[in-house]
C-alpha cells in the first residue's frame, strides 16, 4: 500500500523522475551504464526483448553481491540467489548461477517456503508473495537476507533493493534502514548509484 508520507532522496544532479515520495536529485545515467559495463556476465546478444531484460536483472543482481558484506558472524561459505515468484513470472537468472562473487559460489533457486527463504543470503521477489510468503518474508527483515524486487514501493514496505525501469535504463531504490536492520553493509560505490528511499 502506497504511504505519501514516505520521502526519497537521489544522490546525484537534480531531475524529475519519481518514486514513492518526494525527489530530490537524479541518478546520472553514465554511472550505471559503467555499472553494467564492468559486470562479469555473459555478452551473447539477444534478439528476444525478453532475454535481453533478464539478462540485465541478471547483471544488476550479480553486481549488488559485489558491493554487499555479509555480517562477519554469519558469513556464508557460498552465496544463494532465491527467486520467489509464480511459475510464468519468474525471471530467469541461469546466466549468474554457478558464478563467482568474492571468491564465493553464486547458486540460483527457487523458493516457496519458509524454510527454503533461510537459507538464502538474498531473495528476488518477482511478484507479490501468498499470504503464508508475505507472513515469511515479514520475519525474514531482520535475518542478513538482501531483498530485491521490481514490485512497486518494495523499499517503502521494508525491502532493501528496489530495481525500476525510467526512460528505458533500469535503476533502483535502496532502503538503507532495511539494509542496516538486516545486518548487511552497503559501500558507498553502491550508495552512490542509487536513490536513497525512507520505508518502514
Amino acid at each position: 500500500m502506497k504511504n505519501p508520507t514516505k520521502k526519497t532522496m537521489w544522490i546525484g544532479k537534480t531531475g524529475n523522475d519519481h518514486c514513492s515520495g518526494t525527489h530530490i536529485h537524479r541518478l546520472p545515467v553514465f554511472i550505471l551504464v559503467l555499472a553494467l559495463l564492468i559486470m562479469q556476465v555473459p555478452t551473447m546478444a539477444s534478439e528476444n526483448e525478453g532475454d535481453t531484460k533478464d539478462l540485465i536483472r541478471a547483471a544488476m543482481v550479480y553486481n549488488f553481491c559485489k558491493f554487499v558484506d555479509w555480517p562477519k558472524d554469519n558469513q556464508p561459505d557460498r552465496l544463494i540467489l532465491g527467486v520467489m515468484g509464480g511459475d510464468f513470472s519468474s525471471p530467469d537468472f541461469s546466466s549468474i548461477d554457478g558464478k563467482t562473487v568474492k571468491h564465493l559460489a553464486l547458486e540460483v533457486r527457487n523458493v516457496s517456503s519458509r524454510t527454503e527463504l533461510s537459507e538464502c543470503n538474498l531473495v528476488f521477489i518477482s511478484e507479490i508473495p501468498e499470504l503464508k510468503m508475505m507472513d515469511a518474508f515479514a520475519e525474514s527483515r531482520n535475518e542478513s537476507i538482501l531483498t530485491i524486487s521490481e514490485i512497486d514501493d518494495f523499499c517503502v514496505q521494508g525491502g532493501i533493493i528496489q530495481m525500476v525501469t525510467r526512460r528505458g535504463k533500469m535503476r533502483f531504490f535502496i532502503n538503507r534502514q532495511a539494509a542496516d536492520d538486516a545486518g548487511l553493509s552497503l559501500s558507498s560505490q553502491l550508495l552512490k548509484m542509487a536513490r536513497i528511499v525512507e520505508g518502514d
